[in-house]
């Protein structure tokens, strides 16, 4: 019966206007500050331009990806000429290439996260990431380590 009332109540709320579905909806999700500041992006740029820089075209890493899922561990990424191998283990399917790591980063950066931290190495290599795209919602955490780059 409560249940019930509560219900008429937010329909009530809405159909006169005081209450949009989103408000009802989303909770609160400041972004973070390296993104508010811009200074998230920048960082990214510039690893970017480090990477192109290097002109690194074939290389290999170990990628590990961390998240409320089943831990896989460490897999093996061949990159020849830009193309990830075939037997790219389907937990880093979307970190099987330096700019696809760069791709999540800037989904992040542009979906506004709550949280988002970025480790770059020397060629602007993303070496940690982590992101943590609303405040308030639990298990959707995403984080990426690549180690042992290696230039081919």
């Amino acid at each position: 019966m409560v249940a019930r009332v509560l219900l008429l109540a937010v329909l009530a709320a809405l159909a006169a206007g005081t209450l949009s579905p989103a408000a009802a909806q989303e909770p609160p999700n400041p972004p973070d500050r390296a993104i508010v500041d811009g200074s998230a992006q920048k960082a990214l740029d510039r690893a970017r331009a480090r990477w192109k820089a290097a002109k690194i075209g074939s290389y290999r890493y170990e990628a590990r990806r961390a998240c409320f899922c089943i831990a896989t561990g460490w897999h093996v990424v061949n990159v020849r000429r830009g193309v990830p191998s075939k037997k790219v283990h389907a937990d880093v399917k979307d970190i099987a290439t330096i700019p696809r790591v760069f791709r999540q980063i800037q989904r992040a950066i542009d979906r506004r996260a709550h949280d988002l931290a970025v480790t770059y190495s020397t060629h602007g290599v993303p070496t940690r990431v982590s992101i943590d795209s609303y405040q308030n919602v639990i298990d959707e955490e995403q984080n990426f380590t690549i180690r042992r780059f290696k230039r081919r």
